[in-house]
């Protein structure tokens, strides 16, 4: 089964990437995979809401890999031809007889008889992220026919090792470890290793033994959650994904919404947030406060739960980015004409004119510095910018605006709003962030001087970092 275009079938012909994978071309972005797993049911175990089949194909997929080659075990069609995010090209080969679901040196055999380059080996159970499988397609053998990817010194045990860098070379030794009887991957591991022929290599990213035990794939979806933490996450943002939004990122993660259905369950929190502010009174300014919190909680989750399940889309990095400004819009909004309905004061009205003001300019330079900058990946856009941001910590304007972006940033703004409405100066709150918001949309086209020669270079036709 072949999930691939094929040319002209009705003569036998066949798709060139298949062709190579099958017949021992060189090919640097393959792999094969035995489809088995540690445990009877195995198959069936999930991983942050996705089968441990599917999740290892994906994560390939994102680390680059583009032919995947699935020996043995049950044919994988029905799940994987109804998964729409699986773009790379797969195969199944099946093999007779119960060997297939046991015995992984011989199916391992199986597949790599005519193999010629190296390829990567996964398995059915695999549990890795796609950071370390990318940093693993990095190396090389040094001369090795098979290296163990770890994730911490490259001394640590490679016992049920999830991911191995192979040669040609080792389907020698393959024939030697199934005459020795050997069955499990470890074992031919072990023996490479004792020729001198296999080693261990440390890889960025995280990377776990093989399992199919319930309360350690558990235990492992909570460090991949960690794992998945953008590197730009300040205090508060790292604080809320790790502990507050960890609960119900794990509740989304084993049911069947989208990351965009949790950004727009946080829009409509939100907009009641808003509607409740509006009212005035303290009691209603406080419950749109907590309203407006737990909808900031669904910001953490969204992303989260996108990354996890592989549903990362430009679509989607744009409808949160604009979702995050409308929900805070909507939101000082409310609080204005709520304090102007409680005092009957005007200056209310202004101030809150001059937030929406400050809000929508924020909006806009935001926007577009993102789409300039950011190329292909509108989610990069906000590591690029952290970089950028470190490499010119010596500007005094800078240094100021990254220390005064606290009061902008919307992983911040519902902690103190909660607090500030609880100690009833709001009228203090609305004033100070309407001084952020005017402050941010400034920074924002400051910082594009930042950005230019990157801008420059992509003209010329040169990527960032080439």
């Amino acid at each position: 089964k072949y999930n691939g275009p094929r040319e002209d079938t009705a003569s036998g012909g066949v798709c060139p990437k298949f062709h190579s994978l099958m017949s021992g071309a060189k090919v640097t972005r393959e792999a094969i995979l035995l489809n088995q797993t540690s445990a009877p049911g195995g198959s069936r175990l999930r991983l942050a809401g996705l089968p441990l089949l599917l999740r290892t194909l994906l994560a390939a997929q994102r680390a680059g890999i583009e032919d995947v080659l699935i020996v043995g075990g049950d044919d994988p069609s029905d799940l994987l031809n109804r998964t729409a995010r699986l773009k790379a090209q797969w195969r199944w080969l099946p093999m007779a007889g119960e060997a297939s679901h046991a015995n992984e040196v011989k199916t391992f055999l199986h597949a790599a008889g005519e193999r010629q380059g190296e390829f990567v080996l996964l398995f059915a159970d695999s549990v890795l992220d796609a950071s370390a499988l990318r940093s693993l397609l990095q190396t090389s053998l040094e001369g090795h026919a098979i290296r163990a990817a770890v994730s911490a010194p490259a001394s640590e045990s490679t016992a049920g090792a999830s991911a191995y860098l192979c040669g040609p070379e080792l389907l020698e030794l393959a024939k030697q470890a199934a005459g020795a009887g050997a069955e499990r991957m470890d074992a031919l591991f072990d023996q490479a290793r004792a020729q001198g022929r296999a080693d261990a290599v440390e890889v960025e990213g995280g990377v776990w033994p093989r399992t199919a035990d319930r309360a350690k794939l558990r235990g492992i979806q909570l460090e991949l959650a960690h794992v998945s933490i953008k590197p730009s996450d300040g205090f508060y943002a790292r604080f809320n994904k790790r502990v507050l939004s960890q609960p119900l990122i794990t509740f989304f993660l084993n049911t069947p919404v989208t990351a965009n259905f949790i950004t727009g369950l946080g829009l409509t929190l939100a907009l009641a947030a808003a509607v409740v502010m509006a009212h005035g009174g303290y009691w209603w300014m406080l419950l749109g406060a907590a309203l407006w919190f737990l909808s900031s909680l669904m910001d953490h989750c969204d992303g989260m739960v996108a990354r996890l399940k592989f549903m990362e889309s430009n679509f989607g990095t744009w409808f949160e980015t604009f979702v995050d400004n409308t929900a805070t819009l909507v939101v000082y909004i409310g609080m204005a004409i709520g304090l102007y309905r409680e005092t009957g004061v005007t200056h209310h009205l202004v101030v809150g004119g001059l937030l929406v003001f400050g809000a929508v300019m924020s909006f806009i330079s935001l926007a577009h510095q993102r789409k300039r900058f950011s190329g292909d990946d509108p989610a990069d856009y906000p590591n690029r910018m952290h970089r950028k941001l470190e490499e010119n910590s010596g500007n005094l304007f800078l240094w100021f605006g990254r220390k005064a972006y606290f009061i902008a940033r919307r992983a911040v703004l519902p902690y103190y709003m909660l607090l500030f409405c609880l100690l009833d100066f709001r009228v203090l709150f609305l004033g100070w962030s309407t001084l952020g918001a005017n402050l941010y949309w400034i920074m924002t086209l400051y910082s594009n001087r930042l950005l230019r020669p990157a801008a420059i270079s992509k003209t010329a036709g040169v990527s960032e970092g080439d």
